[in-house]
């Protein structure tokens, strides 16, 4: 055969052999696997009651074979198994640590290779009402609960009068209307210290849960504190009958890391003491606060909690007393205040209110410090203001009453700095009073007051300046004359119904300077300007002093004084609160008047009630300039034993429209 027909035969034969190779590939391969596989659960059946280990078994098929097949029971995946056993997979299930008479559904998902999967039909359990181990009644000494027995049912009331301790990943699960009460009688303890991993649960044994099914945990004031701990805990389902969570009277708990959730009322409720800790701690869904403590305990809430999602956004601080020194930090949400806070004590107390704090007040509720015994209150929102308003979520003047500084104050430290007052005022309140109390208020708005912003009883203040006071249904400030002196620069009186200064009668008896406030001093009673340490009242340029009827400023009556009211540049004025001739007495330098007194740029208007002229100068000499004196009901000035020459009055001064029948300048029976 020649070469070329060897070579010919050669390659057709290998193409043949490709064909056949070919045709039998296409032959041994199947096409796209679309076909699910098949999956049933065969165990338990349907109904079963279960307790403790349960094997769930299933039994699984596809035309080309299961790759896995995973078990869930209530939608949580509890694991998968690849193992065929002709066709049964199976997967052992912990139901300890679930609820005795609470239904579960259990089923399974098949896969094959081509991940495509069935779900099996749902197969319902329940859980053996007698698995785990039962509780009730009192337990009087000490006790282990081990997660090896959950889970725990407390059938009834359980009264733990010893130390009672769970270890980590117990599941406790009470009967409806029942509770934990801890303390009530014998010192005990509830040691609950679960892990981040292994927590420690209290939940409700009626299925499904919510809120109230149960009462809650009591802790009361027999309480170890430190065997009285709650670390990797959730606590859900109580507040039945209007309990909390986690109710602490005088037990001093530590809390940490753990959960609160649906509640009927509030999440944790503490009072009489407070927390040993409380932080990291997470309260949601409940209908109330998520925590209430008392005004006394508030100092105790620590750092990294979460308090949103509930009811009511805030921590309430119920009615309360602060007997030692504390702060109240910034948690993030506003302090709720439901009842009345008291500052006071022996020890003299300081309560600091930490900057950026916001305090909502309900009606009638108020701050009050220093009341029967020494205390103080610094608020310094100098890194962020610190808010007082009333609770509702529109307040409106008069929503609570107000804060109130007593005789007992610690003077030195209480401090109202950068604050906002507003809304307060109820049952005719200021929105802050001061009685006997010099405290320091300085760039403070106080606003809304349904009554008047600032009162002073018997006091001024440490320091008053660059302060706001606008919009309230009264006078801004009520003080008295010995104390005017005490207010500073920069403050605004303005948008008040009286926009005034209330200033009571009473005697300037050291060195004082009333400044100009922007608005008229509203002067009831008879100012005394005189005392052994021979003052100066020194009235500021500007001022304007409105007397109502009867009223006057009366110089060195009895003790040595000097009076200077110089306006330059800006014309001072004293006149009457209504502008008709003599409608207050008017200013009286008398005998012991220093005749450095001086009256320089002034304006004296409307006065002669005391039948003595609107200026009276007995038996001294002071300099009056450039000043008005005009409308008096009788002279315009009257002039007793003095050496101050009514001709120089005359070239000087303005002296104009005196009352019919009388002169301009009264002189011991000369007129003028």
């Amino acid at each position: 055969m020649p070469k070329t027909d060897a070579l010919s035969t050669k390659h057709t034969g290998s193409i043949l052999l490709a064909v056949v190779a070919a045709g039998l590939l296409f032959v041994g391969c199947p096409g796209e696997d679309i076909n699910p596989p098949v999956v049933e659960v065969v165990e338990p059946a349907p109904g079963d009651t279960v307790s403790g280990t349960v094997t769930i078994k299933a039994h699984a098929t596809d035309d080309r074979g299961v790759s896995v097949v995973e078990f869930y029971a209530d939608s949580t995946k509890l694991g998968s198994d690849s193992t065929s056993d002709q066709n049964y997979y199976s997967l052992s299930w912990n139901a300890a640590g679930l609820a005795p008479g609470s239904a579960h559904g259990l089923y399974c998902v098949a896969r094959d290779r081509a991940h495509n999967h069935t779900m099996s039909a749902t197969v319902p359990v329940v859980i053996n009402v007698s698995a785990g181990t039962h509780h009730g009644g009192p337990i009087v000494h000490a006790e282990t609960w081990r997660r090896e027995d959950n889970p725990h049912v407390v059938d009834r009331g359980l009264a733990v009068e010893a130390v009672l301790t769970l270890e980590p990943g117990v599941r406790v699960f009470v009967a409806d209307n029942a509770a934990i009460v801890t303390g009530s009688r014998n010192p005990s303890g509830l040691v609950c210290r679960g892990k981040a991993d292994t927590v420690i649960s209290f939940s409700a044994l009626s299925s499904p849960g919510r809120p109230g099914l149960w009462k809650g945990i009591e802790l009361d004031a027999n309480c170890l504190p430190e065997s009285t701990v709650f670390e990797h805990c959730v606590v859900e389902y109580a507040g039945g009958n209007g309990n909390a969570l986690l109710y602490s009277s005088g037990a001093a708990p530590a809390v940490r890391s753990s959960s609160f959730r649906s509640s009927t009322t509030a999440g944790v409720a503490a009072v009489g003491g407070g927390f040993s800790a409380f932080e990291g701690n997470v309260m949601s869904g409940c209908a109330g606060f998520a925590l209430s403590v008392d005004a006394g305990s508030a100092g105790s809430i620590g750092y990294n909690n979460r308090f949103d999602g509930n009811g009511l956004r805030g921590i309430e601080l119920t009615a309360g007393t602060v007997t030692a020194t504390d702060t109240w930090q910034n948690l993030g949400v506003p302090y709720c205040v439901t009842g009345t806070a008291i500052v006071a004590d022996s020890s003299n107390p300081l309560l600091s209110v930490a900057a950026g704090c916001s305090l909502l007040f309900a009606d009638s509720c108020r701050l009050r410090v220093g009341v029967g015994r020494p205390g103080g209150l610094q608020c310094d929102g100098s890194y962020g203001r610190i808010t007082f308003t009333g609770l509702s979520s529109a307040p409106v003047p008069g929503a609570w009453r107000g804060i109130e500084f007593w005789e007992n104050t610690d003077q030195v430290r209480s401090v109202l700095r950068y604050c906002v007052i507003e809304n307060a005022g109820a049952a005719a309140s200021s929105a802050i009073s001061c009685y006997s109390a010099a405290i320091t208020i300085a760039g403070c708005r106080i606003s809304n007051s349904a009554s008047g912003g600032i009162q002073c009883t018997n006091t001024g203040f440490a320091l008053f300046e660059s302060d706001t006071v606008t919009g309230c249904n009264g006078f801004p400030l009520r003080i008295a004359a010995p104390y005017v002196a005490t207010l500073g620069t920069g403050n605004l009186f303005a948008g008040n119904a009286k926009d005034l200064i209330d200033v009571a009668a009473g005697s300037v008896t050291r060195n004082a300077q009333w400044r100009n406030q922007g608005v008229p001093y509203a002067v009831n009673g008879m100012v005394e300007v005189g005392s052994a340490y021979e003052p100066t009242l020194t009235v500021g340029p500007g001022t304007v002093l409105q007397f109502a009827p009867g009223s006057g400023l009366a110089v060195g009556r009895s003790q040595s004084a000097t009076l200077r009211a110089v306006g330059v540049p800006d014309s001072i004025t004293f006149t009457g609160t209504d502008t008709v001739p003599g409608s207050w007495r008017g200013v009286e330098l008398h005998t012991l008047a220093q005749n450095a007194s001086e009256l320089d740029h002034c304006r004296l208007l409307y006065g002669g009630g005391g039948n003595t002229g609107i200026l009276l100068v007995d038996s001294c000499v002071p300099t009056v300039t450039n000043c008005e004196i005009a409308y008096s009901s009788n002279y315009c000035c009257y002039l007793i034993n003095t050496d101050l020459d009514p001709d120089m009055l005359l070239d000087y001064n303005w002296l104009h429209d005196w009352a019919d029948g009388y002169e301009a300048i009264y002189d011991e029976g000369k007129r003028f």
